[in-house]
């Protein structure tokens, strides 16, 4: 249950939100190796400083149970830092990535935890 979320200070429409979304979950499943339909991806506004810079900024948090190492990480935050680039025009030195091994027991989907 990959989870990509995206914090930005760039104002995103809701139909280049989604298409941002999809990009983001694609990028994940394909580089964990795990199916899409089990990737979630959120994108949110909100206000963020960088160096007490309000400027074009954003963060990144990866969330997986396995699958995360030192060479699928450095994958993704060169796609991902790519894809903000382009998309919304983010310096690659205004993200911030974080990437999360959750345990199972410490994951729940469908009302019960993945062990």
């Amino acid at each position: 249950m990959p989870l990509i979320r995206l914090e930005t200070n760039i104002i995103i429409n809701g139909e280049q939100e989604i298409d941002l979304a999809g990009k983001l979950s694609e990028i994940v499943a394909e580089e964990l190796g795990k199916p899409i339909e089990y990737v979630m991806a959120a994108v949110s506004n909100c206000c963020i400083l960088l160096s007490c810079d309000p400027g074009s900024a954003a963060l990144v948090q990866i969330m997986s149970i396995g699958g995360l190492n030192a060479a699928v990480n450095g994958s993704i935050a060169v796609a991902v830092s790519r894809v903000l680039e382009e998309t919304l025009g983010i310096s690659s030195d205004r993200i911030y990535i974080t990437f999360s091994d959750i345990s199972g027991e410490n994951w729940a989907w469908q009302g019960r935890t993945f062990r």
